[in-house]
């Protein structure tokens, strides 16, 4: 009888990590959901949820978030973010205020809260797709701005930034980009430089690791320095100078 049960113990996990492959993974791992199990639409029942953000989803995918980004708390996000890519608390506190205590990945999804018109790779709300997707054209055309190094400066970013405004604003009929958005989009862009890249640029390498494949590259390093939170809000309002429209 205890052989019994032991065999059907052992198929029930087996059965379990087909059904669920992330449950073989250890932290660390890569494994990122596709189909009809991941969703970022705000309410999803999908197995998996996912955001709009790859730095974030990227940390699901590796295990340093719950992988299923569902019921993740406060401690668990400033833990992730601060531990890998050596964010600063201020950072971490600013972030994660802006949020419930706990939270499944797909709240972040919920229009002009945290997702926000005029993204880099994102599409805007208005055109109906789930705020989790890659635009691949706009990502392709922020990679494709780099010059001959292959790396994606300050300048470029905040060209960029400027470009998806006026895009906004000429062509969606309900364009919300206003202090709020705007706030939100520039913070992001100096974490992408200073966190994920290097200080004042990251590679397109990278940077298409980190947007496309939502996945933390095997040779990426953590900042030296902790990216606090003085030097973000400088960093965001630089870029904003530079991208006036």
């Amino acid at each position: 009888m205890v052989s019994m049960l032991r065999s059907l113990a052992i198929a029930a996990a087996a059965t379990a990590v087909v059904a669920s492959p992330s449950l073989a993974l250890s932290e660390g791992d890569y494994y990122r959901p596709s189909g009809d199990e991941v969703s970022g639409i705000y309410g999803t029942t999908a197995a998996y949820r996912r955001s709009p953000c790859p730095a974030l989803n990227s940390l699901a995918n590796h295990g340093y978030l719950p992988r299923n980004g569902q019921s993740i708390t406060h401690a668990m996000l400033k833990e992730g973010i601060m531990s890998v890519y050596n964010i600063g608390s201020g950072v971490a506190d600013v972030l994660v205020s802006q949020v419930p205590d706990t939270i499944d990945m797909d709240y972040l999804g919920i229009h002009n809260k945290i997702e926000h018109d005029a993204s880099l790779a994102h599409t805007d709300a208005y055109y109906g797709y789930d705020p989790m997707t890659v635009n691949e054209t706009l990502a392709e055309d922020l990679f494709a701005r780099a010059g001959d190094d292959g790396l994606l400066t300050n300048a470029i970013v905040a060209e960029t930034r400027k470009d998806r405004g006026v895009t906004c604003n000429a062509e969606n009929p309900e364009c919300t980009y206003g202090v709020q958005a705007q706030t939100l989009a520039f913070l992001e862009a100096s974490v992408l430089l200073m966190a994920l890249g290097t200080g004042d640029t990251i590679s397109v390498e990278h940077a298409r690791s980190f947007i496309i494949d939502e996945k933390i590259p095997d040779d990426y390093t953590a900042p030296d320095t902790v990216v606090g939170i003085v030097a973000v809000l400088a960093r965001a309002a630089t870029l904003k100078a530079e991208s006036v429209f």
